[in-house]
């Protein structure tokens, strides 16, 4: 085997992990729908989903560090990095029996969940689009910050119902609980993931305003 094909076995590994977790939701929002709360599914839902994040910085890391850039890499590992953040967003929407306290609502509302699904399908269309013309069109600063954004929103969510807190000894995170926190967070998520689908498209326009290379 190939060295240059490490980050993509890492990027695999990131797609077993993420099932692994959803495996572990599926159970915690059975349970929850029977009203028997199942802190374990979540407590090991929760490790898996946080190896899978770290597993992103990794292989780009290894890639760009050893030049083992590989155009197989550079297309499944922003398809596996949507997988992730996007099907553990749609298990919390689908899980009405999953909410905060403080009756503030569902823990992710179906109307953020079509907001962050039509800005990844928007963006994935404009960098296919420049990209044909011959510009390049990576990931900028805002995407990236807006998956890390994503990725911790859910792990709290799915974190403090499998008792981490207690567990890590840190029970100051027990305050993620309070309705003010979890609508700071929530309206973060969803505002930066909106922003970023803006400015992808305001750069998009200026690079195809200014059309050249090919």
């Amino acid at each position: 085997m190939s060295l240059r094909q490490i980050p993509n076995l890492v990027t695999l590994s990131r797609l077993f992990l993420a099932v692994a977790a959803f495996v572990f939701f599926g159970e915690l929002t059975f349970k929850e729908s029977l009203g028997a709360p199942e802190t374990k599914a979540a407590f090991y839902g929760f490790w898996c989903y946080l190896a899978a994040v770290l597993t992103d910085t990794l292989d780009g890391f290894l890639a760009r560090r050893f030049g083992w850039v590989t155009r197989v890499g550079r297309i499944a590992d922003p398809v596996v990095d949507k997988v992730l953040t996007l099907g553990a967003l749609v298990y919390l929407a689908c899980t009405p029996a999953l909410a905060w306290p403080g009756d503030i609502g569902p823990l992710m509302p179906p109307w953020a969940v079509v907001v962050i699904l039509a800005r990844e399908f928007l963006v994935t269309a404009i960098r296919g689009l420049v990209e044909s013309s011959g510009h390049p069109f990576p990931a900028d600063g805002y995407g990236k910050v807006k998956m890390v954004l994503q990725s911790v929103y859910v792990l709290v969510l799915v974190g403090v119902a499998g008792g981490i807190p207690s567990f890590l000894g840190l029970e100051f995170l027990e305050l993620l609980r309070h309705p003010l926190s979890v609508q700071v967070l929530f309206w973060s998520v969803v505002s930066l993931t909106a922003a970023s689908g803006v400015v992808y498209l305001l750069k998009a326009a200026r690079l195809l305003s200014g059309a050249s290379p090919r």
